[in-house]
């Protein structure tokens, strides 16, 4: 009853933000001059074609196409198409592309991946209350303001959960991480770490050879639909859940400020809504290919060629704790991290009394 319950809210989000823009595109057909006015964006994103991540940056500009109209032209180009995508923000603070969509986990200042995700972090319900019902968006503004003061920021899609592990050993507890090489990047590579793995740095596109070839003995990458198109189940017996390493994952609309304040109301109107609308469509989207896949995964098992495990509660437990000390220490020594953290701290403890209250399983 309760899944039903929250698919049912999902719908309604859905619907409403389809409402909102089947009425953007009738908005566009004004009379006025600052109606018919044309705009031609130069988008990029910082994902490769083919997967989910793409698809859905292709979907937003889709959308600001749609309902401007055809006033608004942008076509979504591909990660390093134009710069690279470690140079995406800067390129969109000087004006070299118009706009971007990314996670803020690829800027240089690890202050910013908690825009987007953070190990032991915020559910999909979290992000999207923080940011739309929080102080999220006045945090997101405050943050990117310290890094590129010329340019305008929206949460604009979030996506599900990731698979904790795809591994050659078994994993079934914190006890069997210890000592095994394991691709880590960023936080959750420190808090591994802390729990006693031996951590490899490596780019996400390696980990299939490196599984293969014995270089490390489990990596943690994307959702069940990612990772299932990825193959790692052809070279990693094993599999662990949940993935509290990553527990969702919003993504940011970023445009350069003059660019911005050059456009009329309507159009301006029109993103930011069309962003909104993505944060529901996308995770919807992601929740459903990963159902598709993780039913895969549980057909492999039946037949004996893959074995699945869930880490205990207690395990669970013992990686908060080790978070929460790991964040603390973060946070004495990044004060900006420290601003972003206790502010989502603060929503999920504001809002985990009715959440608990209102839970009916």
């Amino acid at each position: 009853m309760q899944k039903l319950k929250k698919f049912a809210l999902y719908i309604l989000m859905l619907s409403f933000a389809a409402s909102c823009l089947a009425g953007c595109g009738s908005a566009a057909a004004g009379t006025d001059g600052t109606s018919t006015k044309k705009y031609n964006l130069v988008y990029q994103c910082a994902w490769g074609t083919g997967g989910g991540p793409f698809k859905y940056a292709s979907e937003l500009s889709e959308a600001i196409v749609s309902c401007s109209g055809g006033r608004v032209t942008m076509d979504c180009l591909a990660t390093n198409s134009i710069v690279s995508t470690v140079d995406m923000l800067q390129a969109v603070s000087n004006g070299t592309i118009d706009c971007i969509q990314t996670c803020s986990t690829v800027f240089s200042d690890d202050s910013l991946g908690i825009l987007s995700t953070i190990p032991v972090g915020m559910t999909y319900e979290e992000y999207i209350g923080w940011y739309l019902g929080g102080e999220g968006q006045e945090i997101l503004n405050e943050v990117m303001a310290e890094f590129a003061d010329n340019v305008v920021v929206f949460p604009c899609g979030l996506v599900d959960s990731e698979i904790l592990y795809h591994s050659r050993v078994p994993i079934a507890s914190l006890d069997d991480i210890k000592g095994l090489k394991v691709r880590g990047v960023s936080d959750w590579a420190a808090i591994e770490t802390e729990l006693g793995a031996s951590v490899v740095s490596m780019d996400g596109g390696d980990c299939y050879e490196a599984l293969s070839r014995g270089t490390i003995d489990a990596c943690e990458y994307s959702s069940p639909a990612t990772n299932w198109a990825a193959g790692f189940h052809e070279v990693a017996p094993y599999l662990t859940v949940p993935g509290i390493h990553n527990s969702s994952a919003a993504y940011l609309f970023i445009m350069n400020r003059s660019v911005w304040d050059g456009l009329d109301e309507q159009i301006q109107n029109i993103i930011k809504l069309s962003c909104t609308a993505m944060m529901a469509q996308n995770w919807a989207e992601d929740r459903v290919t990963n159902a598709e896949a993780w039913t895969k995964y549980l057909e492999l098992q039946e037949q004996g060629k893959l074995t699945i495990n869930r880490l205990s509660d207690e395990d669970i437990e013992t990686i908060k704790e080790t978070a929460a000390a790991y964040y603390e220490k973060k946070c004495e020594q990044n004060p900006l991290f420290a601003r972003v953290y206790n502010s989502q701290m603060e929503y999920i403890e504001a809002t985990q009394a009715w959440s608990q209250a209102a839970d009916t399983k």
